[in-house]
């Protein structure tokens, strides 16, 4: 019989933005385990944003009770419930936080247990909505992943960090991504911890489509690209000065966009291309001269200083250089990233970069491979011996 993992793994299964436990589920079916994954809930709430492309497709999964995907492998689900936590009156009590649960419908743990994944090997969480899971699934071990400084984040209430605390300090394993997290995690009185860095599919991108995108067809070269979520804490102000500054550079966006087309200038040079599919990212990496990751360290260093990049392995699997901010974790992983303090360093290198051509591909996508998920899953599953 093989064994199973049911993951709460925060956005759902076709989402664009395909984070680590998107990647660690593969890894785990790959290797022949039953994977569950749950994604975060919806609730009438929603609507109050409009109705996007991603509540639709996550409202098709909700309907459809549930699909499986990655050629049938993995159960995929997204539960829906009358209310859900959330940072705003009246949904950020401690009593919605640890029994949304019961809001469901149909109920979330009958739905679990009626898809096969009620015991389970292992039982994998990630954040603060997902505690009532250590209660309801029988499980032979338990992890909790922190891939951000979750404490940080907008989203963060009293009620969630008091139920991360509580997750943290109940599970077998908690996993960090960056080592500037070790505090944050230590302060959550695990049983055990582990840093567990971010990796990429290696074979995903480094193999994949080279098929010159259709978009870039009407964007000069050369291309600085960025892909990746683009909040906050993205730089918006160094792109607008450095697209001013060279105007010769096309300066190409992918993800999702609401707050770009607010807050970047609209210069000939700016492209946003928006959210692309993941399986369609390898293409328009490998057709660029230089990847970016410009983030705002200066405003939000608690946030930034914890991250573990997955760009940075995703640009490096395709052989693109990568010129990127420095923060504390990324100058710890002793990467070939190219780094830039200011506008004038980070204008200047894309030049040099731009200019040089793609040299010393083999350094770059020797480094990614060695940071693939697939050797990610087989250190968790060999630190519960459960091979």
């Amino acid at each position: 019989m093989n064994k199973k993992i049911l993951m709460a793994g925060g956005l759902h299964w076709n989402s664009p933005s395909q984070v680590g436990s998107h990647h660690l589920a593969k890894g785990f079916a790959n290797r022949g385990w039953d994977v569950g994954f749950l994604s975060d809930p919806i609730s009438p709430l929603h609507l109050l944003h409009g109705i996007n492309q991603e509540l639709k497709d996550r409202w098709k999964v909700y309907q459809a009770g549930g699909r499986l995907e990655y050629n049938n492998k993995i159960w995929c689900y997204v539960p829906a419930a009358f209310c859900t936590p959330n940072n705003r009156a009246f949904l950020r009590s401690a009593w919605l936080q640890r029994n949304w649960n019961i809001l469901t419908i149909p109920p979330i743990t009958r739905k679990i247990k009626q898809n096969g994944f009620d015991p389970v090997d292992i039982l994998y969480l990630c954040n603060a909505n997902d505690l009532y899971l250590l209660k309801k699934i029988q499980h032979n071990k338990s992890v909790y992943r922190i891939a951000d400084f979750n404490s940080g984040l907008p989203k963060s209430t009293p009620a969630s960090r008091s139920a991360e605390k509580d997750i943290a300090s109940s599970v077998d394993l908690v996993l960090y991504s960056a080592r500037n997290l070790e505090d944050y995690v230590n302060s959550l009185n695990p049983k055990n911890s582990l840093y567990f860095p971010n990796g990429v599919d290696y074979q995903h991108f480094a193999n994949g489509s080279r098929l010159f995108p259709q978009e870039f067809e009407q964007i000069n070269k050369p291309i600085a690209l960025y892909v990746g979520a683009m909040f906050d804490w993205f730089d918006f102000e160094l792109i607008n000065r450095a697209a001013q500054k060279l105007p010769e550079i096309s300066f190409v966006l992918i993800g999702r966009d609401d707050m770009a087309k607010k807050r970047l200038l609209k210069l000939p040079n700016i492209h946003i291309l928006g959210a692309k599919p993941f399986d369609e990212l390898p293409s328009y990496i490998h057709n660029a001269d230089v990847g970016l990751i410009p983030f705002d360290i200066n405003n939000h260093p608690d946030l930034l200083n914890s991250v573990n990049p997955l760009k940075l392995y995703e640009y490096l699997a395709c052989g693109l250089p990568v010129i990127s901010v420095g923060w504390k974790e990324l100058q710890t992983m002793n990467t070939p990233a190219i780094l830039y303090k200011d506008l004038d360093e980070f204008t200047m290198k894309i030049r040099e970069t731009c200019t040089q051509g793609k040299v010393h591909q083999q350094e770059l996508t020797a480094y990614a491979s060695q940071h693939d998920w697939g050797l990610q899953v087989d250190i968790l599953i060999n630190e519960f011996n459960l091979n």
